[in-house]
């Protein structure tokens, strides 16, 4: 059963513009640019503060168990406060939780360099700090994806998530160029002052920011913070494909996206040091921006769930082939396959969540993906952790991908018509099998000629 369904908000277009060609119509929005600009210097600081932490506690340590414990204790906000980071943007907006967000990461930072500068700490002194800089990257995690739906009319929100995405992994270029050169030839120290200027510079852009459409904001109930969270998982279970979207955002969390935790010991394995590193974290966004500018003219074309599922098996391909082929060039073009196919599907499947989610919902939505995707890195980063101090950061990271082909098999078994699902170019029509998506009830809905079929 193919359906449409279309939304009954007011679309805004630009079809046929030369930015709506190759899929980068949000780019033709002022705010979105302004926000992009901003969002590109924070995360660059944030890739080179990790790359800096790895490394720095692996100095320190001499363990890769010890590198896996600290980034697992780090993830530990994510899983327990990003379903009330949602709820809060959807209270208090997208743009106010982002500018609290990154005061607070750049006031995090300065304390991480200045503890750094001294003698080498206890490790629960580096897990104490890790733990707070988490925490104020956590706050901002579902505003910097539900904000989008603020900046750009419904017609560029698909634009405007790959996009988004895609600045993430211009930024890892650029955090792992700064760090491989900070840490070859400075002190540690330096890359997290550093990393916190570039968390705190964009402040004054984001003030600036006007907002092209404003969601109506969540009122303030007697609920608390849990009522709102139960809300939101009670209309992911009693909307099941809805709800095996979001769940299966679990294997890339909790398995897949733990290579980043063993970059520095991986880098250790393969010889390459520092330097190396850097060239590493550069491969993944390398793979990232490959994929990240074609992204939106290639959902269009096979559709956004099909998209999601080539995300999941590509990432899985690319890990098992950095855990195993010999050699430093291949590992790294494998690292630029995991790259590419995780922001694939971190993008389809957003694009989705937000596409089918009622806007009331959408900060909590995304919310539980986040919680899901990022929040579930801390047990992969402590598992992975443990196995590759036994059989090394490689080994483990192989064993990773054929887990991550598992899971999106075991998806696919669970609900095939996820395959059909595509947003369609308006931004607000639902295409494909939407059983079980809430948007199958829509009085618009209506049956889609094979011929228009995603």
């Amino acid at each position: 059963m193919v359906t449409v369904a279309r939304s009954t908000a007011q679309v805004v277009t630009r079809a046929g513009s030369r930015l709506d060609r190759v899929g980068w119509t949000a780019f033709e929005y002022a705010p979105f640019r302004y926000f992009i600009a901003a969002m590109l210097c924070s995360t660059s600081g944030l890739f080179l503060f990790n790359a800096a932490l790895g490394w720095y506690v692996l100095q320190v340590t001499g363990s890769a168990a010890a590198v896996g414990l600290v980034f697992s204790v780090v993830g530990l906000p994510v899983l327990l406060l990003m379903p009330h980071a949602g709820v809060l943007t959807d209270r208090l907006g997208a743009r106010t939780m982002l500018i609290a967000n990154f005061i607070a990461l750049g006031i995090v930072a300065v304390l991480f360099g200045s503890v750094a500068l001294g003698t080498a700490p206890d490790l629960r002194v580096i897990l104490m700090l890790a733990v707070l800089l988490e925490i104020a990257e956590t706050i901002g995690s579902p505003a910097t994806m539900a904000i989008v739906n603020d900046l750009v009319p419904p017609s560029a929100v698909s634009s405007a998530t790959a996009l988004n995405f895609l600045h993430m992994n211009v930024a890892r270029i650029i955090g792992g160029v700064l760090g491989g050169l900070i840490l070859a030839t400075l002190p540690t120290p330096v890359a997290f002052f550093i990393a916190a200027i570039l968390f705190a510079s964009p402040i004054a852009i984001l003030v600036r920011v006007r907002m092209t459409t404003v969601h109506p904001r969540e009122e303030r109930t007697n609920a608390g913070f849990l009522g709102p969270i139960m809300e939101a998982s009670r209309y992911a279970i009693s909307h099941p494909t809805l709800g095996v979207l979001i769940l299966l955002a679990i294997a890339p969390g909790s398995i897949g996206l733990s290579y980043t935790f063993m970059l520095p010991v991986a880098a250790e394995e393969l010889g390459i040091g520092a330097a190396g590193l850097g060239a590493l974290v550069v491969a993944v966004g390398i793979g990232g921006l490959v994929a990240g500018v074609s992204l939106e003219t290639i959902q269009r074309r096979i559709g956004h769930g099909r998209a999601l599922f080539c995300g999941v098996f590509g990432a899985a391909l690319g890990l098992a082939t950095f855990g195993l082929v010999p050699g430093v060039p291949l590992a790294i073009a494998g690292l630029s396959i995991v790259g590419a196919s995780f922001l694939t599907f971190a993008a389809a499947n957003l694009t989705l969540t937000q596409a089918i989610s009622p806007p009331r919902l959408r900060g909590r939505m995304v919310g539980l993906f986040s919680t899901l995707y990022w929040g579930m890195m801390p047990v992969g980063g402590l598992i992975v952790g443990l196995v590759a101090e036994q059989i090394g950061a490689r080994s483990a990271l192989a064993l990773c991908g054929v887990g991550l082909a598992i899971a999106g098999v075991a998806a696919l078994a669970a609900k095939r018509q996820l395959l059909s699902l595509a947003v369609g170019r308006d931004g607000v029509t639902l295409r494909g099998d939407l059983r079980g998506t809430g948007a199958e009830h829509s009085e618009l809905g209506a049956p889609v000629p094979d011929s228009q079929r995603p």
